[in-house]
């Protein structure tokens, strides 16, 4: 589907459903299924968060620099990737099982999380911390639980939002608004990170349902091209593989991390 042949709003085919339950949402069988490896789509992401934040000089500021990663859930690596830009980094999460997680693995995080950092320290902003990121990451980290919605303005100086605004909702104003709470919170000029999954039907956590809005690169480019200075907007699949537009494959293919979504969409820009 291009932008020729659908409104510049975001649509959802998933039937409306009841607003999930958030705090009954489980951290373990979702990491597990999602980053017990590491897959070719998110090193892909690796490379191009590490080359963008990398590239970046640190902002200078009275006071502690600070960074955000939006609905961490159970990942870590958005804040890994910020490590090199910013002495704090907060992990905003609203559901109480994720924030229970957070802060458990973010004090001495698994070896598992070890080829994640290992992909970033190939840059040499990535390289100054070295072996030290887990004990760098215990430094910095602090779990902060409450509603995107509710983040405050223009606050921080680095931030990332990996597959949480189509994530949480089937609605596409709640999604839109989503993105403007996410880069309303940073201050102008923040570098950023987003991540979106491609034409998601929803997902499944350890049985329970969870809503999605479908979207494309499309919806993606623009809806940001009105609120950021965007850079890039890349799409992959789970090997790693680009996905261009209109050359995105019709249907999900089998070797795909769950039935019912095309691909995974990464956004890198400053805010406005």
């Amino acid at each position: 589907m291009n932008a020729a042949t659908k409104d510049a709003t975001a649509q959802s085919t998933v039937a409306p459903t009841t607003p999930p339950n958030w705090d009954t949402f489980q951290p373990h069988p979702y990491w597990k299924e999602n980053y017990a490896y590491l897959r070719g789509d998110d090193r892909r992401f690796l490379n191009l968060i590490r080359d963008f934040f990398g590239a970046e000089e640190p902002a200078t500021v009275d006071g502690e620099r600070l960074g955000i990663d939006v609905g961490s859930g159970a990942n870590l690596y958005p804040a890994l990737a910020m490590l090199p830009l910013c002495d704090k980094v907060t992990l905003f999460e609203y559901g109480a099982a994720n924030c229970a997680w957070l802060r458990q693995s973010a004090r001495k995080y698994q070896t598992l999380w070890d080829p994640y950092w290992r992909t970033l320290r190939v840059h040499p902003a990535y390289a100054k911390i070295g072996s030290n990121a887990r004990s760098r990451l215990a430094r910095a980290a602090q779990v902060e639980q409450g509603s995107l919605f509710d983040l405050p303005s223009r606050r921080y100086h680095v931030g990332t939002m990996f597959f949480v605004a189509e994530s949480i909702t089937n609605d596409p104003d709640e999604f839109h608004e989503a993105i403007d709470k996410f880069l309303g919170c940073l201050k102008p000029g923040a570098p950023f990170a987003a991540a979106f999954m491609r034409n998601s039907n929803g997902y499944s956590v350890d049985g329970q349902e969870f809503p999605a809005l479908q979207i494309d690169e499309h919806d993606i480019k623009l809806y940001l091209d009105k609120v950021a200075a965007v850079q890039t907007i890349e799409t992959v699949n789970e090997r790693g593989q680009f996905i261009q537009g209109d050359n995105a494959p019709d249907k999900a293919p089998t070797w795909q991390l769950r039935p019912g979504y095309e691909g995974m969409i990464l956004a890198l820009g400053h805010a406005n």
